[in-house]
């Protein structure tokens, strides 16, 4: 993947991959690349600084990417990100949530602009906490109910309009025990992934209607029978109703679970898979020297 700076790499995060366009990023405080990378012909753009965000007395300021996607009516891709500002209360990092500013990017005018939103924002933007589908940015955020409790909600940004909406996932946390959850795609519908570590037991959820709680539907919940002593954490879903994941443990696998059959279909070892990686790449440099 090509760096964001010149001169040295940089170990950037991939955002999504939306019609074969990748973004990608590196974020530190106020201060933030991304660029867009189309592996089939490998054109790379890095786009413009976001307007300049100013320091607020007392407070540390953090730049994060919230979505990226393809705006379908007016033929042009889009970044989201939120600047916001957090504070030391009894050594606690805290966020004022009255100083945070959305912004959003347009590449057919190569230019920023604010968005005058209230939105929440996702603090764990790199763990598969994100969705793209037919023009809407998914992410997880959380905010504050009648009850005055904390819940966690589903943000959906419609890129034409410029819009949100929440969904509640409240009847799905009932008597949850802290599951690792994945947002994806499957079958056109935004699918909610919930891994639990204590069984190895993965439960799939499908949104029928953005800002209808009671739409969510539980397709799915089964127990990785062979990897039950094992933290596994969802990772994405394959093409094929197969959920791939990592097994955190001394051999480091990738492993891909169909859903249909209830199987494990493959399992690679972290190590080999980078080694053979490595392999092909020596022999493909080697092979395109010689026919040159």
């Amino acid at each position: 993947m090509p760096s964001l700076f010149e001169g040295y790499d940089d170990s950037s995060c991939v955002l999504d991959c939306v019609n074969g366009i990748i973004c990608h990023y590196v974020e530190g405080g106020t201060d933030i690349e991304i660029g867009f990378w189309n592996p089939k012909t490998d054109e790379h753009k890095i786009i413009p600084p976001s307007i300049i965000i100013n320091d607020e007395p007392g407070f540390h300021g953090h730049v994060t990417v919230q979505g990226f996607g393809y705006d379908n009516m007016n033929d042009d891709y889009k970044v989201i990100h939120c600047a916001y500002y957090m504070y030391v209360y009894n050594g606690i990092f805290l966020e004022e949530p009255t100083l945070r500013i959305w912004q959003i990017y347009s590449l057919k005018n190569n230019c920023w602009k604010k968005l005058d939103l209230e939105m929440t924002k996702t603090t764990n933007i790199n763990k598969a906490s994100v969705a793209y589908l037919n023009g809407v940015c998914h992410w997880w955020g959380s905010e504050f109910a009648t009850n005055g409790f904390e819940e966690q909600v589903l943000v959906s940004f419609n890129l034409s309009t410029e819009t949100f909406q929440t969904t509640s996932i409240v009847w799905l946390q009932i008597n949850d025990a802290h599951p690792t959850r994945s947002l994806v795609v499957l079958n056109e519908s935004v699918t909610l992934i919930s891994s639990f570590d204590e069984d190895s037991r993965i439960e799939m959820s499908i949104l029928g209607e953005v800002g209808v709680k009671e739409s969510w539907v539980k397709l799915f919940t089964f127990t990785l029978g062979p990897f039950s002593d094992l933290r596994i954490p969802t990772v994405r879903m394959g093409n094929k109703c197969d959920i791939i994941f990592f097994i955190r443990n001394d051999s480091n696998e990738l492993a891909s679970f169909d859903v249909i059959t209830g199987k494990v279909i493959h399992n690679i070892n972290i190590k080999t898979l980078m080694f053979s990686t490595w392999i092909y790449k020596e022999s493909l440099l080697s092979f395109t020297k010689e026919i040159n």
